[in-house]
């Protein structure tokens, strides 16, 4: 009779915790069906950081950025440059003041007949007459203001080829904000994919939890194998090893985020991914065209060439002689002799007409720089071309990946809900149903790492075309 009851509590026993088992196993095949979802959710109601879209990510970090802000800065000094080199359109002002005590009196000597000698009047003067100017205070002044005649047409090269140095700072803005709007994405991608791996193992933990306590007390009842007890006990230490190892990934992953920011390290958020329905479709052709179009590398590359034979203009601009319309004040002050204020108008004429070659040499060298300018130029539009290729190959290949891993998720899946109705059914082992359910684990694993090297193929792919 004993015996008998042994027999019947072992079955009650082998009943529930199959019962158990395989509650537990459509939890986790619910929960792996559904951890996709959790890219586009907002956080669990025990999380309160707030939803960070990826458009608000990439608006915040245009906005404060510190390497978008270190290339606006470029951009404000070059302007500066501009209004430097327009000030050489307007006169230059020169003014230099000599005051003070000479060291010993001033005497001058005009000899006898300086002046010239005159009938009936004789030398002047008569005789040799001394001039002398006592210690005291003085000043020497001279003051000119001299108008750019011919200079103008330097001037405005200079200006013109601070112009391109604008143009070239803000192709740098954009090159460094595209740059980084890819690196918000991919970051924002990963904070994604760890959400998503972290909310599937804390389900997992959970689950295995809660078998590893039944198989327990089943094992002191003796209606399960000590090896069933050892191999939950390992896989729930495995598990939680996992989510403790993707919350870490996930803390550093959204202090690095915070970085591109350009906020507070530890600023509380949690992300949502994008809907496939905005994917836009390219062509080869049309990719490559766009690149050639929007490329700030290849846009900064042309501007570095114009801004070379602009070099070259200005060189040869130094053969025209400085003219220029000037006004010029001389005074001393106190010097006995000496006028006391003395005044001209006119031209100033500078030139050097003979530099040993200098000016033939250094066009020369100018020369080649433009050469090396343009080339690099040539150089850039093919690699650009490379890359755009490159890129698109890779979001190609990136969504056929995505494509093989939905499928073999599914098939997991499915095989696991089999795999759950055969245990039920007493036609396979504990060891078999766990064995199933790590490979859904695994192809879940998959396929969320897939899911996030497609949206960061496509970011590089942007990046590659010039999308602002």
């Amino acid at each position: 009779m004993n015996s008998r009851n042994k027999t019947i509590q072992r079955r009650t026993g082998r009943s529930a915790l199959t019962t158990f088992l395989s509650r537990v196993s459509l939890i986790l095949c619910l929960q792996i069906t559904l951890v996709g979802v959790a890219w586009g959710q907002t956080p669990a109601p025990d999380s309160p950081a707030p939803v960070l879209t990826l458009d608000e990510a990439i608006r915040i970090a245009t906005g404060a950025n510190r390497d978008i802000e270190i290339s606006k800065l470029e951009v404000v000094k070059t302007q500066e440059t501009v209004a430097q080199a327009k000030t050489n359109y307007l006169p230059k002002l020169d003014a230099n003041v000599l005051a003070g005590v000479p060291l010993q009196p001033l005497n001058f000597t005009v000899p006898a007949g300086s002046f010239g000698t005159y009938p009936g009047i004789g030398p002047i003067p008569a005789t040799n007459s001394s001039i002398h100017s006592p210690v005291r205070f003085g000043a020497f002044v001279n003051a000119s203001a001299a108008q750019p005649l011919t200079q103008l047409f330097k001037v405005n090269l200079a200006v013109q080829q601070a112009r391109l140095g604008v143009d070239l700072a803000k192709e740098g803005v954009r090159a460094q904000s595209q740059d980084t709007a890819r690196q918000v994405k991919e970051a924002y991608y990963q904070v994604a994919e760890l959400q998503s791996q972290i909310a599937s193992a804390r389900a997992a933990v959970q689950a295995l939890s809660e078998l590893s306590t039944l198989t327990e007390r089943r094992l002191a009842q003796e209606t399960v194998l000590q090896s069933d007890s050892l191999a939950v006990k390992a896989k729930l230490k495995q598990q939680r090893y996992q989510l403790l190892t993707a919350e870490d990934a996930l803390e550093l992953q959204k202090q690095n985020l915070n970085r591109l920011l350009g906020r507070d390290l530890r600023t509380p958020f949690s992300v949502e991914m994008l809907p496939f329905g905005e994917l836009v479709e390219w062509d080869l052709d049309t990719a490559r065209k766009q690149a050639l179009e929007q490329r700030p590398e290849l846009r900064e590359a042309k501007l570095q060439t114009k801004i070379a034979e602009m070099d070259v203009r200005r060189e040869h601009a130094k053969y025209i002689p400085d003219v220029s319309l000037q006004v010029s004040y001389l005074g001393f002050q106190n010097v006995n002799f000496l006028p006391q204020n003395a005044g001209a108008v006119g031209f100033q004429f500078q030139w050097q007409p003979f530099d040993w070659g200098y000016k033939k040499h250094r066009i020369a060298e100018l020369k080649a720089t433009t050469e090396q300018k343009a080339t690099a130029e040539q150089d850039v539009e093919q690699r650009t071309l490379l890359d755009v290729e490159d890129r698109f190959r890779k979001l190609e290949e990136a969504r056929m990946l995505l494509d093989a891993q939905t499928e073999q998720r599914g098939a997991e899946q499915a095989k696991l809900r089999e795999m759950t109705d055969r245990y039920n059914q007493k036609a396979a082992l504990l060891a078999d149903l766990m064995q199933q359910q790590a490979a859904v684990s695994e192809a879940e694993a998959q396929y969320q790492q897939a899911l996030a090297g497609f949206w960061t193929a496509r970011a590089n792919f942007e990046k590659a075309i010039g999308v602002d």
